[in-house]
């Protein structure tokens, strides 16, 4: 009897202790997380209470306030719905899905247009370029696209060339159309795009002297190279080419092996060369240069 006891009393003791354990231990994981709680400040944000459509007006049943972490809220974002529907009020800029932080950025001050201006960067300016099928991408360059310009100009003194007139240039819109969530590819004689001044100067010279294209890049390269003029010498893939003269304008083909020059022996080079001509026509000089071989 006196042995059962003992027994008991030891498993009562066992007990309590392994109480008191489970007791700290619950004590402890509520002050840790009520301490997390503690330092998590929130305020409260302004958030698209459901999708709102590229140039609609907001209004105060499009929005809501919710708490949201201080420590991640976007540089732009608002506190009061009066922010937004008060005065003159704002207009989205861009497409929002619900639940979406509304921002300076996504949204126009007023309601009653919308302006290319106001997607701008500081410093920077907006203009024009005329487009087709061919030198706009076949209609699939969007809103929010880059795109670099290149110019091409035939001149009469000389061969065709091309030159790069801006890199990484952003479309702040394709016709008429500024809506960055659009979707389906359209030809347009127009899109316009945002650019320094200096490039705004050339592009504006360029127009008048020679025809635009636009070559579409990956949203995420931000890269800047230079490029040299190209002229229609430089169409191929690096390797040596030949070019077959035309015949004289009579039709007759030149009869017997050019004379040769007072430098030489009298002999025709034998091998590859190269065969330069110059003339002059109504006094201005062209020239031509060839590779030729035997």
């Amino acid at each position: 009897m006196r042995r059962s006891s003992i027994i008991m009393l030891i498993a009562a003791v066992a007990l309590g202790l392994i109480a008191v354990l489970f007791a700290r231990t619950f004590l402890s994981s509520g002050d840790d997380a009520g301490s997390q709680t503690a330092a998590v400040r929130t305020v409260p944000t302004v958030v698209a209470a459901a999708d709102i459509k590229f140039g609609e007006k907001i209004k105060p049943e499009m929005v809501k306030v919710v708490d949201w972490p201080a420590n991640t809220l976007p540089q732009g974002s608002f506190q009061r719905l009066d922010e937004l529907t008060m005065g003159a009020g704002r207009t989205a800029m861009r497409p929002i899905v619900a639940n979406e932080i509304l921002t300076e950025n996504s949204l126009a001050t007023g309601a009653n247009r919308l302006s290319t201006a106001q997607l701008l960067g500081p410093q920077m300016r907006a203009v024009s370029v005329p487009v087709n099928e061919v030198s706009g991408v076949g209609g699939l360059v969007f809103p929010g696209d880059r795109v670099d310009v290149f110019m091409t100009r035939q001149p009469e003194e000389a061969m065709p060339y091309s030159e790069l007139l801006a890199q990484g240039a952003r479309v702040l819109a394709v016709g008429s159309d500024m809506n960055v969530g659009k979707e389906k590819p359209e030809l347009v004689k127009t899109a316009t795009l945002e650019v320094t001044p200096l490039q705004a100067q050339k592009i504006a010279l360029a127009v008048t002297v020679g025809s635009l294209n636009l070559a579409l890049r990956h949203f995420s390269d931000e890269s800047r190279m230079r490029l040299q003029t190209a002229q229609v010498m430089d169409l191929n893939d690096g390797t040596i080419t030949r070019l077959v003269r035309k015949p004289n304008s009579g039709g007759a083909a030149p009869s017997g092996p050019p004379a040769p020059s007072a430098g030489n022996s009298g002999q025709a080079p034998v091998g590859p060369g190269v065969v330069v001509m110059r003339g002059t026509s109504n006094g201005t000089t062209s020239s031509f240069e060839s590779v030729i071989g035997k």
